[in-house]
């Protein structure tokens, strides 16, 4: 965006959302051809197709940890709602009025992490159209939580004096500069 609305909570949401919109869009577009393609394959070519995949270790301690990170996806991650609800609440110092509005914004946070949780992959498929239907499915659950916090995350931040959406559009610059 060329305009200073992705300096707020809800630009960045909203271009995060428009970014993951592009990749299922692309992941849409190519998934068709390359089950097409791939069902053409004799099975001699699949195999050999399949094995440009993610590699399987051979290895036990690594299968493990592999193992490990994969099921990470699905576990509960109370700190992905309680953390940024907490450093909300520290930094915007919200009113009386506008708790609720906090509380439906963590509300949907929680959904949105469950719904992220359900769309995760117990394996990771051997076969590339597998694996592209698989990045659909996380894709869309991405979209989906995005759209499920959207409208608490809007409520809330209209309901801000111009002081406290100052403080709450400078967590997301913090953020960012921790995350790099």
């Amino acid at each position: 965006p060329k305009d200073n609305f992705a300096m707020t909570p809800p630009g960045r949401l909203q271009v995060m959302m428009l970014r993951l919109t592009a990749a299922l869009e692309a992941v849409q577009t190519v998934r068709p051809a390359m089950e097409k393609f791939y069902n053409s394959l004799s099975d001699g070519q699949k195999e050999r197709l399949s094995k440009i995949g993610p590699k399987q270790s051979k290895n036990n301690a690594e299968a493990n940890q592999t193992a490990q990170d994969g099921k990470s996806c699905s576990e509960p991650k109370a700190g992905l709602t309680n953390l940024p609800i907490e450093r909300i609440e520290d930094v915007v110092k919200p009113t009386d009025a506008q708790e609720d509005g906090l509380r439906q914004l963590e509300d949907a946070t929680a959904k949105a992490v469950s719904i992220m949780q359900a769309a995760c992959p117990e394996d990771t498929p051997i076969t590339p159209p597998g694996r592209l239907e698989a990045m659909e499915k996380r894709l869309q659950a991405m979209v989906d939580a995005a759209n499920t916090v959207k409208p608490a995350l809007n409520d809330f931040y209209e309901s801000l004096s111009g002081e406290q959406k100052a403080r709450f559009n400078r967590i997301g610059g913090e953020l960012a500069l921790s995350v790099n």
